[in-house]
């Protein structure tokens, strides 16, 4: 048979008893500092995307209202967005449409120097001889 004290139930450990929950004035201020110490992150601004399908003569086929490209000469091209892109990533690839399979092939991309707005894509067969090719571009901000 167990028996014991309502009393004896209800203490705290000698360690427990001791410590006095903190009041909140003394919590605010712990908060407070916790906070003041933490890192400050940049603030990430609305992120855009566009993407394009350009095809070996330059011409735009697929993309947002107000692009536009031009082919420089076979394999060199300048693809314009409607709004900067200079501090994006760009990623492209060789490829048609409507759905077709053009033969292998590298694509390069860099922004356009004087024109926040559009960026410069070159394409090359295997062999490394720049030509013209068609492609699909993926900007993300």
């Amino acid at each position: 048979m167990l028996t014991g004290s309502s009393a004896f139930a209800q203490q705290q450990p000698a360690s427990q008893a001791a410590q006095q929950p903190p009041t909140p004035q003394a919590a605010q201020a712990t908060l407070d500092a916790v906070v003041a110490a933490a890192p400050v992150l940049p603030t990430l601004g609305v992120t855009k995307t566009y993407s394009a399908v350009v095809l070996a003569d330059g011409t735009i086929a697929l993309g947002p209202f107000g692009a536009s490209s031009f082919s420089f000469s076979g394999g060199v091209y300048q693809v314009t967005f409607p709004s900067d892109i200079s501090k994006c990533v760009y990623t492209a690839t060789i490829g048609d449409t409507p759905a077709g399979f053009p033969g292998p092939g590298i694509v390069v991309v860099t922004p356009r120097s004087g024109n926040a707005d559009a960026i410069f894509v070159r394409t090359f067969n295997v062999g490394g001889t720049v030509q013209a090719m068609p492609f699909h571009i993926h900007v993300q901000c």
